[in-house]
């Protein structure tokens, strides 16, 4: 190395100048913080290759030494939050990405985790703020607008989420996502048909899309066009077939068909899914009325009881089963 005094040059462990004199205790620290920071760099790179193996607690561990050997190693507290969130220790993220954001106070990546976080915890406005800076460093971007419409959303500001969900499809047309959360916003303002076209299009850009279907059955129940609604749910039903909401929709339209065998076995699936799911019990029970199984509804309403005192759907309907009972009239 070379003397900073005299400009001669001499060992690299010297602690002085053995031409001049000079002390070189300054020097031994910069080989010292050299030393540091190539340990520092091999730890990162080291828990960045675990994280990405899936070993997140051992991932954290060497990015924990690495801060310990240097305190604002590039973006390691960016990614120790990343391990955190993924992991589903939300405040612990979001301390990781706060002392990411004073160190890098200009990074979308930060920001946008930020954002992120900050939903995920029901910090609301916090997360609006942050998804916003985003948008203003790197604007158009489909997957903010995209965020900031389920922000408007969760705050039923409909008319909102719809411009940002808006904005982000002209950016990304086949976005399949911004355009399913486009249906479910038309579905609660009650535009059923623009919701019904959206929902069409994300099951165009995305066959296997499960929830499209589901929505879509929705829709279309809500128009009054069961067979339309029964097939939906049929199509949810063969992507998801554990899918217990799909199956009590799905007897639901049966029944409003008139299907009451077809209603009484969807009803009878959601029964072996939920147990406890009295109002499904009492549409079990009413298909069994339909059907003239009087017996199985009395047991199957008597149960919905048992589970849900104040199920009066299925109170009622078990006094009209005793009605016809005792009348020995079979018209319901």
């Amino acid at each position: 190395m070379i003397c900073p005094a005299c400009n001669l040059l001499i060992p690299e462990d010297s602690r002085y100048c053995k031409e001049c004199g000079n002390k070189l205790e300054a020097t031994v620290d910069d080989h010292e913080a050299l030393s540091n920071k190539e340990k520092a760099e091999k730890l990162y790179r080291d828990g960045s290759s675990l994280y990405h193996q899936g070993h997140f607690d051992d991932a954290l561990k060497r990015w924990e030494e690495t801060l310990e050997l240097v305190p604002d190693f590039q973006m390691t507290h960016y990614y120790m939050g990343v391990a955190y969130y993924d992991k589903g220790m939300l405040s612990a993220a979001l301390e990781c990405f706060k002392k990411a954001e004073a160190a890098n106070p200009t990074s979308p990546a930060v920001h946008y985790r930020l954002g992120m976080t900050c939903y995920s915890m029901g910090l609301l406005p916090d997360s609006e703020f942050h998804f916003n800076r985003v948008e203003k460093m790197i604007p158009d971007t489909a997957q903010i607008h995209y965020r900031l419409a389920l922000l408007h959303q969760k705050n039923a500001k409909l008319d909102d989420a719809v411009e940002e969900l808006r904005r982000s499809l002209e950016i990304s047309p086949t976005f399949a996502r911004a355009m399913y959360v486009l249906g479910t916003v038309y579905f609660q303002k009650g535009m059923l048909k623009d919701a019904e076209d959206a929902l069409r299009k994300v099951v165009e850009i995305s066959p296997g899309y499960v929830m499209a279907y589901y929505w879509l059955g929705q829709v279309y129940f809500h128009l009054g066009n069961m067979q339309d609604a029964v097939k939906a749910y049929e199509q949810t039903l063969a992507l998801s077939p554990q899918f217990t909401a799909a199956y009590y929709h799905l007897g639901v339209a049966q029944a409003r068909k008139g299907s009451h065998e077809d209603a009484a076995a969807s009803f009878n699936r959601v029964k072996e899914l939920d147990p406890m799911d009295s109002s499904a019990l009492y549409h079990l029970g009413n298909s069994y009325v339909h059907l003239g199984l009087l017996d199985k509804a009395e047991e199957v309403l008597n149960n919905a009881i048992k589970l849900n005192p104040e199920n009066t759907d299925a109170f009622f309907l078990l006094e009209k089963v005793g009605e016809i009972k005792r009348s020995g009239a079979m018209e319901y």
